[in-house]
């Protein structure tokens, strides 16, 4: 299949080709590297098996640093992102774009999920668990250098990976979050709903009875009282199925309204990188700003927001005006500029030490 490099497609096939054109003049790789070694694994999480694909640059002579890629919840697995019929493979693109770069990663399907086990979690601490086992089976591996991780989390997998962080600080020396929320999960849902259905062009009096029944779902979600929920829901409509979607996950949906992702991240004190799509409807520009600024309070010592202009939700490049509709596109692509905003982040603070091959000091 071929491309023209001014298409989309081509154009991100281009901006790969020159970085690892680059890379290979200047030494960083080699042309053997361009083609890493993929290795389909499974490892223990909390009390089931999760796989995973493992991804190691080729023709290293050193341990490499590496990344546990998490991804965002709901229709999602280790390597794509589904909206319908439609699969965005932001995860798999993003882990080869670093091997290219002489990154290792790991990426897993969550419990559920893909080719993982499946067993309904008691407490949020179970997907805890289960990342914190994909860490160790990482760290564990001959190639990589276990003091120069980073996590990678995407929308509810920086919260769940900031959250992990906040109880253990060791277990990573660096940490990502694209699209993470600075609101609790019922105000996230509010608004979601408010901005999907006046894109729709229904009534404000619709979308107040929409709004009104998300409360009256997720307030007593709140206080840990799923069975007091009377409602009545039609699982044809996409917002009540997103509601009985919430029911059917009280533990995690409890988790995510109690607790404050900005008290979480401000709970993080190793380096952070905060990277947020100008494009992005769900997650905005405002609350990468709340997590900047929950940073900022308490002092923390390295710490980066970048803002990527085209990148919306699903980590593709849209030129275009964002929409919810143009979710099923199909045709847009990882953007560029969350390739090369990561792999710089990561090689400034964490670039090979001849002698301990552990991270720099590199501040923001």
């Amino acid at each position: 299949m071929s491309y023209s490099l001014h298409s989309k497609t081509g154009m991100l096939l281009r901006h790969m080709i020159e970085i690892m054109i680059t890379l290979v003049v200047f030494g960083v790789i080699t042309s053997a590297q361009v083609r890493p070694e993929s290795k389909e694994v499974t490892f223990s999480g909390q009390n089931l098996i999760l796989s995973g694909t493992l991804l190691i640059p080729n023709g290293q002579k050193q341990k490499v640093p590496g990344v546990v890629i998490v991804g965002e919840a709901g229709t999602t697995t280790r390597d794509a992102i589904e909206v319908e019929a439609v699969k965005y493979s932001v995860y798999r693109d993003l882990a080869e774009s670093l091997a290219a770069q002489g990154v290792a990663s790991l990426r897993f399907d969550r419990r559920c999920r893909g080719a993982s086990g499946c067993r309904k979690i008691e407490t949020y601490d179970d997907y805890i668990d289960d990342l914190r086992g994909a860490i160790s089976f990482f760290a564990a591996q001959p190639a990589i250098d276990s003091r120069r991780i980073v996590l990678i989390g995407h929308g509810e997998g920086a919260f769940l990976a900031s959250s992990l962080i906040a109880q253990i600080d060791d277990v990573a020396a660096g940490l990502v979050v694209v699209a993470m929320s600075g609101r609790n999960l019922g105000k996230l849902i509010r608004d979601k709903f408010k901005a999907r259905m006046e894109e729709q062009g229904r009534s404000a009096e619709e979308v107040r009875q929409v709004i009104l029944k998300a409360e009256r779902v997720t307030r007593p979600l709140f206080f840990n009282q799923a069975d007091s929920v009377k409602e009545k829901f039609d699982p044809r409509d996409p917002y009540d199925a997103e509601l009985m979607a919430l029911l059917a996950e009280s533990p995690r949906t409890v988790s995510l309204m109690v607790n404050d992702p900005l008290q979480v991240l401000a709970a993080v004190r190793i380096p952070v990188l905060i990277l947020q799509g100008g494009k992005d409807l769900e997650i905005t520009s405002k609350d990468a700003s709340f997590l900047e600024e929950s940073l900022n309070r308490i002092y923390h010592p390295d710490h980066t927001l970048r803002i990527l202009p085209d990148m919306d939700h699903l980590l593709t490049n849209n030129p275009g005006k964002p929409s919810f509709a143009s979710y099923l596109d199909g045709n847009r692509t990882l953007d560029p500029k969350l390739i090369s905003e990561t792999f710089n982040w990561i090689s400034q603070r964490f670039a090979a030490s001849s002698k301990s091959g552990g991270q720099n000091s590199s501040k923001k």
